[in-house]
């Protein structure tokens, strides 16, 4: 098992450069909010009815030719998601049109549509890496968190034929009350595989799907959060290295997914609305996919423009005075998305997640305690 992909520095120093002028180098194409499966947290998927009572899906021209305005604008990655992005009508021929323009192309999916067919053209245009999400490790935890009594099965067979085509993989792993048992079979499911998976115990609050979810989630409490965010850390590094990790005091929670980087600042820790941004499926340009905001839509107002919106949505957001001024503030890492879907404003403190840091040593330590035991 691997824990997490190191970012090849080339990338890194790309993103670094594009920062200094604001270029959006990265960008994500949210291309449907459907899927084949009903994820009890899941912060975006909705009917075919409600999605056509919001709006339509857009057509692969139209997709293809934002791509033209993105790459002229400078981007280099992009990553395809939804909803389910194998559910997409004509998904092959919209993936493989923007593999021959040159971008590096990365994949969030559940995997259970990768089959034989799937990966007969996927080894041709092979993707950067595809992102397959793991709720479980049997059949009955997908059904249970899923609403798929076959998820798991699907899962295996997908991973095993990306493996055996040599088209790399990450798992993340979204740990809930649902699966919470299956934690350690997921993480030894990976090891046994060699596949890369980086887990978190903390839930979004979906206010993309339900504006009145504020601060809510089919989630764990805070503080049981807390404890499974540190099944994850020691299961992950191993219980030498999560004893030493303990006894360092050097404790602090880290939900950040790779694909966000780091850019330190006043409002925003990551590179949403400086290098990168999030176009949503009903015409939005984003910073960030998490942060429901009035995106402009630059199929009818340009790239330029959106994307000068999206940049200035980042500029206003100010973050808690009080958790400037906190001195767990490097423990926490609560980032703006987190403070605006757990409180509704950027300028409320984000309690749930308070707690969870509060917490979080302790939760190492009484995990570590039971491991000795």
């Amino acid at each position: 098992m691997k824990q997490r992909l190191i970012e090849p520095r080339l990338t890194e120093f790309l993103h670094r450069k594009a920062s200094i002028t604001s270029t959006p180098i990265s960008g994500t194409f949210e291309l449907s909010p459907l899927c084949n499966m009903d994820c009890k947290m899941c912060y975006i998927k909705m009917s075919k009815e409600k999605q056509e009572s919001i709006a339509r899906l857009r057509t692969n021209d139209e997709w293809l030719g934002l791509a033209k305005d993105t790459k002229d604008r400078g981007m280099l990655f992009l990553l395809l998601t939804g909803g389910e992005p194998f559910l997409v009508k004509d998904f092959k021929e919209l993936y493989i049109e923007l593999h021959k323009m040159g971008f590096c192309l990365s994949i969030n999916s559940n995997g259970t549509m990768i089959n034989e067919d799937v990966i007969k053209w996927l080894k041709h245009y092979p993707p950067t890496r595809i992102n397959i999400t793991l709720y479980g490790a049997s059949d009955e935890t997908y059904a249970r968190l899923c609403d798929n009594p076959k998820g798991f099965t699907q899962v295996k067979a997908a991973l095993d034929l990306l493996k055996e085509n040599n088209i790399q993989v990450k798992l993340n792993c979204s740990v809930t009350p649902y699966n919470k048992d299956d934690l350690r079979k997921m993480m030894k499911f990976a090891q046994d595989n060699d596949l890369v998976i980086q887990a978190t115990s903390y839930m979004f609050p979906p206010l993309r799907k339900d504006s009145t979810q504020i601060g809510q989630n089919n989630r764990f409490s805070p503080n049981d959060a807390s404890l499974y965010g540190a099944y994850i850390s020691a299961y992950s590094n191993g219980f030498d290295n999560f004893k030493a990790y303990v006894e360092s005091g050097q404790i602090e929670l880290y939900d950040t997914d790779d694909d966000c980087g780091v850019i330190e600042g006043d409002s925003m820790r990551c590179r949403a609305g400086i290098t990168s941004f999030w176009m949503t499926w009903e015409g939005k340009m984003l910073p960030c996919g998490m942060i429901p905001d009035e995106g402009k839509d630059p199929w009818e107002v340009g790239f330029d423009s959106a994307w000068e919106n999206a940049k200035n949505i980042v500029k206003d957001i100010k973050l808690p005075v009080e958790c400037a001024g906190c001195g767990k503030k490097e423990r926490c890492k609560a980032c703006a998305a987190m403070v605006y879907t757990e409180t509704g404003s950027y300028d409320k403190v984000p309690q749930y997640r308070c707690e969870m840091t509060n917490f979080y040593q302790d939760a190492c330590k009484k995990v570590l305690c039971e491991l000795e035991s």
